[in-house]
C-alpha cells in the first residue's frame, strides 16, 4: 500500500480513526501493541494473520440494552444479535485506513479457526488496548459500560498505542463489599462452582487471588443451540433406524430454536448471561424507569 501521507500525522490519524469510531456506534476504543500477542498461540498472533501488523484496532459496543436484561424471557436474547454491528463497524474502520490513509487493514473474522480457536483472542486484544479487563468468567468488562461485544482490526499504519488497565473493572467494589459480607459476588452467587455452577474465586484486598471458572460446564449451557447442537441433533438422525423418530428430531423445537439462532440471529452464540445479567459494574446503565 502506499505510504502515509506526510501531512497526516500518527496522532491526527488515530483521531480520524476515534472518531468514525465513535460516529458509528462504538462506546469503547482502544490501540494495542501487535507485539504483547506473544502469548497467544502460534498462528493466532496479529502477525499471522497480517504480516507488518503495527497496530491492533479494538472498538466495543452493541451491548444489549438494559430492557434485554430486565426482560423475564430470556430467549430473546439469542435471537437479538447485535455483535455483528461491531464487526460491520471494525470493516468500515478498515475500508477508511485502506482508501484514505494508504495502508493495509484487516478485520479479525468473528468466527473461529481450526480446533475452535478464534483468530484472534478478541478478549486479549481488547485487554491489552485497555478497553477493559477481563472478569471472573472470561468477558472482558468495561469499567464504565460493563459488558459489550469487541471487535477488531489489524493494519500496517502506525498508531500510538494504549496500554491494558492499571486498576481492573472485576471485582467491581460492590462485589468486593459482598464478598467481606458472605463470601459470594453476584456472579459467584447466581452460578456457583460448589452447586453445579462454573464460578468460585477468593477476594484478597480488592483483587482476585484465586479464581475458578468451569469452561467445560459452562460451554455445555451456553452453546445448547447454534452450531455444537447442529452437529449432534444430525449426527443423532443419521444413526436412528426409525424413520418416525428421525423425523421427530429433525422438527423438534431444540433442532428449530438452533436453526434460528444460526440463520436468523447470524452469530449470537449464547443461551445463558446470568453472570453478566447479575454484574454491577454498568448497573446504572441498566436502572431505568
Amino acid at each position: 500500500m502506499n505510504e502515509q501521507s506526510p501531512t497526516v500525522s500518527a496522532g491526527a490519524a488515530r483521531k480520524m480513526i476515534e472518531d468514525t469510531a465513535l460516529k458509528g456506534g462504538a462506546l469503547v476504543f482502544g490501540v494495542a501493541d501487535p507485539t504483547g500477542f506473544a502469548t497467544a498461540p502460534e498462528g493466532h498472533r496479529p502477525e499471522d494473520l497480517l504480516p507488518g501488523t503495527r497496530s491492533v484496532i479494538v472498538v466495543g459496543g452493541a451491548k444489549p440494552r438494559a430492557g434485554d436484561w430486565a426482560s423475564s424471557n430470556f430467549r430473546h436474547m439469542e435471537l437479538s444479535s447485535t455483535n455483528d454491528r461491531v464487526t460491520a463497524l471494525a470493516m468500515k474502520i478498515a475500508n477508511l485506513i485502506e482508501r484514505e490513509l494508504g495502508y493495509y487493514a484487516l478485520t479479525v473474522p468473528p468466527g473461529v479457526d481450526e480446533g475452535q480457536q478464534p483468530f484472534l483472542s478478541l478478549s486479549l486484544a481488547a485487554e491489552l488496548a485497555g478497553c477493559g479487563s477481563r472478569s471472573l468468567a472470561g468477558p472482558v468488562l468495561h469499567e464504565d459500560h460493563g459488558f459489550v461485544y469487541f471487535g477488531a482490526l489489524l493494519t500496517t499504519l502506525p498508531l500510538p498505542h494504549d496500554k491494558p488497565l492499571e486498576t481492573p473493572a472485576c471485582p467491581a467494589p460492590e462485589c468486593v463489599d459482598m464478598y467481606k459480607d458472605t463470601g459470594l459476588t453476584p456472579c459467584t452467587n447466581v452460578c456457583n462452582n460448589a452447586e453445579g455452577g462454573c464460578l468460585s474465586g477468593r477476594i484478597e484486598n480488592g483483587r482476585w487471588a484465586e479464581r475458578s471458572y468451569d469452561a467445560a460446564r459452562c460451554t455445555a449451557r451456553v452453546y445448547n443451540h447454534w452450531i455444537p447442537s447442529f452437529q449432534k441433533v444430525v449426527a443423532d438422525a443419521l444413526d436412528e433406524p426409525d424413520a418416525d423418530r428421525r423425523r421427530m428430531m429433525l422438527n423438534s423445537g431444540l433442532f428449530t430454536r438452533t436453526l434460528w439462532s444460526m440463520t436468523y440471529a447470524n452469530i449470537s452464540q449464547g443461551q445463558c448471561f446470568e453472570c453478566v445479567r447479575v454484574c454491577p459494574v454498568d448497573a446504572r446503565t441498566r436502572d431505568l424507569r
